[in-house]
């Protein structure tokens, strides 16, 4: 059954101002901000003049060296709605905590730095939660390279799920779904394209500060799993900025031991929550097993070289066995000879493989 929600007498009409007489805003904003200086207006611009106006704006900025800083407090002399914190830089991690615990408004929305959002964001939002009052909103995004923009829907179909669906549909195949080629969230874990009351992403925020690349996974299905709804819309309001030149697709050669702290944390939060989640972390570290090989044939030296470094860090970080008792279906050709290459522990044949699919990639 939907929840009565009451959030005020705020009109949902985009023309109509909100005084302030609330004791809290509806939604609370949070930007983590890090050497982001090129797309900081943008950002916050796409924010300021959103058509619903019963928001806060958190700016953190996490200790950036550049210019950041200054755009921030210039936004927050001209905007009673903006807040700003500055804070040595700690993490991604940190800041949105920081953000988190400084935030007064019902519901919390992230925006990364570089990114932008759409006019009527919050408008469509808060018409949902006016109408349905779930603990989470999810909407699809736009994938945003330097030359075109792709959409990237959600794998779930629109609507309101009580307590009961999310436990029959969601929570089963939320890390993982198998009707699909290898590999596939049931709930893309982008903090991002989601609003969330703020008493459960608070209760459920990732406290790891070590955790530096898969942070929103460990925040979002822990949050999922303590709602009682979700609400899924069709709308495409988020735009995520796709940087050739971003940490993602450089050369990591700390990646294995990040992947190690936060698969840690999953199986500590997740694992023994029941709805199949035991196994659907095997398929997960399946899946970083995959992006850290990736990663590890993007590393300098010959063939040979980098095939002696990755077998050593598969050894070193027990990923050796991530593909060994999988049952994977519906996997196409290249998928399948990966696996294959995995399993056999055939390192060289894996980095050769990966510099083919590297070198189509740059191609592309």
């Amino acid at each position: 059954m939907k929840q009565l929600c009451n959030f005020g007498k705020q009109k949902l009409k985009g023309e109509d101002k909100v005084k302030e007489s609330k004791k809290s805003p509806l939604f609370s904003i949070i930007v983590p901000i890090y050497k982001v200086e090129s797309y900081l207006v943008q950002c916050i611009e796409s924010i300021l003049q959103q058509t619903f106006q019963d928001f806060e704006l958190l700016l953190i900025d996490d200790g950036s060296p550049d210019r950041c800083p200054e755009i921030c407090d210039s936004y927050q002399k001209a905007d009673i709605r903006v807040n700003v914190i500055h804070k040595k830089n700690e993490g991604l991690v940190r800041a949105r905590e920081t953000g988190l615990l400084a935030a007064g408004g019902r519901y919390v929305g992230f925006v990364d730095g570089d990114d932008w959002v759409e006019p009527d964001w919050l408008m469509k939002v808060a018409k949902i939660i006016h109408r349905d009052c779930p603990d989470m909103i999810s909407y699809n995004v736009y994938l945003d390279f330097v030359n075109k923009t792709k959409k990237q829907p959600a794998m779930l179909t629109p609507g309101f799920y009580d307590k009961a669906l999310l436990e029959r549909n969601i929570y089963p195949v939320m890390l993982y779904t198998p009707q699909y080629k290898f590999y596939n969230f049931g709930v893309y874990p982008s903090i991002w394209s989601k609003v969330i009351k703020r008493e459960i992403i608070l209760e459920n925020r990732c406290k790891n500060a070590k955790i530096t690349m898969g942070e929103d996974a460990c925040c979002v299905y822990a949050s999922l799993l303590d709602t009682n709804s979700l609400y899924v819309m069709e709308d495409y309001l988020y735009h995520y900025r796709q940087n050739p030149d971003s940490m993602t697709n450089a050369y990591d050669e700390h990646r294995f031991l990040k992947y190690k702290y936060l698969l840690q944390y999953l199986e500590e939060n997740l694992r023994d929550k029941g709805y199949g989640l035991k196994e659907q972390l095997r398929y997960h570290r399946a899946f970083r097993t995959k992006h850290a090989i990736l990663n590890e044939s993007k590393a300098e030296g010959s063939l040979c070289a980098r095939a002696i470094q990755l077998k050593n860090k598969m050894v070193q970080y027990g990923m050796e066995q991530a593909f060994d008792d999988l049952k994977i279906e519906r996997m196409g050709i290249a998928t399948s000879l990966f696996v294959y290459l995995v399993r056999k522990r055939r390192y060289r044949a894996l980095i050769w493989m990966c510099d083919v699919f590297n070198w189509m990639q740059k191609r592309k």
